[in-house]
């Protein structure tokens, strides 16, 4: 089983990825997080194998957010930005979907493929 967290301040886009795990058997949500710094204090404790996290939060976007972290599990950013954000090359962001695209397909495609690099 394929655990994720995913941190995004948009409540309904949370309750949209909600949605999708809930026709996966494979892969479980532990947990949703409106605020990055309860997210992130998740993502420690329970140490998820999938972060699907969002690019522009208030208090601390998506990069601050994972600057926190020593430990990261494999990202996915998921962001309505048109363009794939420069500064991924200094953290590493196993994967970046706009949310315009995202669709229940593509997400667990999206998870399963960072799960087997």
């Amino acid at each position: 089983m394929i655990t994720c967290i995913a941190i995004d301040d948009d409540p309904l886009f949370l309750q949209l990825i909600s949605a999708y795990f809930k026709e996966y058997d494979d892969m479980e949500l532990i947990s949703t997080h409106p605020n990055p710094v309860n997210g992130i204090m998740q993502v420690v404790k329970k140490k998820p194998d999938v972060l699907l996290i969002d690019l522009e939060m208030p208090y601390l976007d998506g990069f601050e957010t994972l600057d926190t972290l020593d430990k990261k599990p494999k990202i996915v950013m998921i962001s309505a930005h048109v363009n794939q954000p420069t500064r991924e090359k200094k953290l590493k962001i196993d994967k970046y979907i706009r949310k315009v695209s995202l669709n229940k397909e593509l997400l667990r495609k999206t998870i399963l493929d960072v799960t087997n690099e």
